[in-house]
């Protein structure tokens, strides 16, 4: 775990530049379409984890990890727990954005936190698909699957509205935080949480075969 948190440290620190102007410029973009803020939550996260990837491959990060005494399970792990301060920051850039929208007038509703953390919560998942394929395609691939996972976020917008109304369920959760059935939100945190946890052994597999 100790080697973990410095891998995460290393992902921070060479994206930390990229953090500078991507704040900035979210706020903007959010604040000239804030009607849909909410949707917007997944971008910070996810165009964090695909300059961090893309670094790594860039700079050989993967070949000078690899020599060191750390093992490539802790590598693919360290990659998965940045999932949580990649989303904890896209959340507080969606509140600060919520907060500077409101100090100017521009609304007057509550915030919409469980839209905002149902928005969220598609990071991981869209990072479980992501992640094996990186360690998959490698420096090949890197661009191109950068730019479908790019157009994924863009598609993000129109999921939530259909997720709604595929679900009623889902869309009365949000409006009220009511449930048709307790089961129902357990079953989907348990699939939720199979779906990470194959990713990770999937990119773990392919990373420990990788010769590089």
């Amino acid at each position: 775990m100790y080697n973990s948190f410095h891998l995460i440290r290393k992902d921070f620190i060479i994206v930390q530049k990229f953090i500078l102007l991507l704040i900035p410029y979210y706020l903007v973009m959010g604040f000239t379409n804030f009607d849909n803020y909410t949707v917007f939550a997944l971008l910070p996260a996810m165009l964090l984890l695909i300059n961090s990837c893309t670094m790594d491959v860039q700079h050989n990060n993967q070949k000078f990890l690899v020599s060191l005494p750390v093992p490539r399970q802790q590598i693919v792990m360290a990659k998965y727990l940045a999932i949580l301060p990649y989303s904890i920051l896209s959340y507080a850039c969606t509140v600060l954005l919520y907060l500077v929208a409101f100090s100017a007038g521009r609304t007057t509703d509550p915030l919409a936190w469980r839209e905002l953390l149902l928005c969220i919560a598609g990071f991981p998942l869209l990072a479980s698909f992501y992640l094996p394929l990186h360690y998959w395609l490698g420096r090949k691939g890197t661009q191109v699957v950068n730019m479908v996972f790019i157009m994924l976020i863009m598609l993000n917008f129109a999921a939530v509205k259909q997720l709604m109304e595929w679900f009623p369920g889902l869309a009365g959760w949000v409006s009220n935080g009511t449930t048709d059935s307790p089961l129902v939100p357990v079953i989907a945190g348990l699939g939720y949480v199979l779906i990470l946890f194959c990713s990770y052994l999937i990119s773990l597999r392919v990373f420990t075969a990788k010769d590089i």
